[in-house]
């Protein structure tokens, strides 16, 4: 009689075993559920907005929680749509290869040489700078973003005009950016700072004789704000 029942009671142990396993199958099923569930709202706000940006028209805000502001965003996923919304709004503009869109961990920079911006030894933008600006600030003008514009210049020294170095001349190119995207484009003012580095910060090796046109650029450096 013992060993009958001892028999019995073993024969039905397998059966705590696959309780556990299903257990845990279910547990792991209803995380992937839920993480799929949070990426679809993150992202469907961001997507909204750049394709109306796409379209040319006035973007659609984007909902605070996709804006990349709270802890634990991924920073990484909104700035490669953003790269994506500004090729896809300056295609023309990039096939002669004078302006560059560079993308870094916690920022974007659109890099313009200068002669596409002002002319020569000059700080007032050219009419076709500010279409190509205003093509930027479709797709920049309802994130949060902070915006720096850098104006960089080549070693060589600025012999006319009202500035007496290239340091002024960085400067005044960087400040008339900021002042396009806040009275023509309605960027807010709180975004955005301008700075001119003149010759400081060259990307190419300068020739002291003939300069490097390529360090004669703009920069606008769109931020990844920082999680609060």
């Amino acid at each position: 009689m013992n060993q009958t029942s001892h028999d019995t009671g073993g024969s039905f142990r397998w059966l705590l075993t696959y309780a556990d396993m299903i257990t845990l199958l279910l547990a792991f099923f209803v995380i992937l559920y839920a993480i799929s569930k949070v990426d679809l709202k993150k992202y469907e706000g961001v997507a909204v907005s750049l394709r109306g940006a796409f379209k040319g028209g006035t973007p659609y805000p984007i909902p605070a929680k996709v804006r990349g502001v709270e802890r634990g965003a991924p920073q990484s996923d909104l700035l490669f749509e953003l790269v994506q919304a500004l090729r896809t709004q300056l295609s023309e503009d990039l096939k002669d290869e004078r302006i560059q869109i560079e993308r870094n961990t916690d920022k974007i920079v659109l890099r313009f040489q200068d002669a596409i911006l002002f002319e020569r030894g000059k700080a007032e933008l050219r009419p076709s700078a500010r279409r190509l600006l205003g093509k930027v600030a479709s797709v920049i003008g309802t994130l949060p973003n902070p915006i720096e514009a850098e104006g960089h210049t080549d070693q060589l020294p600025i012999r006319s005009g009202p500035y007496p170095s290239n340091w002024e001349l960085s400067t005044a190119r960087a400040t008339a950016v900021v002042r396009f995207l806040v009275e023509d484009a309605g960027l807010s003012p709180a975004r955005l700072a301008a700075r001119g580095m003149g010759e400081h910060q060259p990307l190419f090796p300068d020739d002291p004789v003939r300069g490097e046109p390529r360090n004669r650029r703009v920069e606008l450096r769109i931020l990844t704000p920082s999680p609060s």
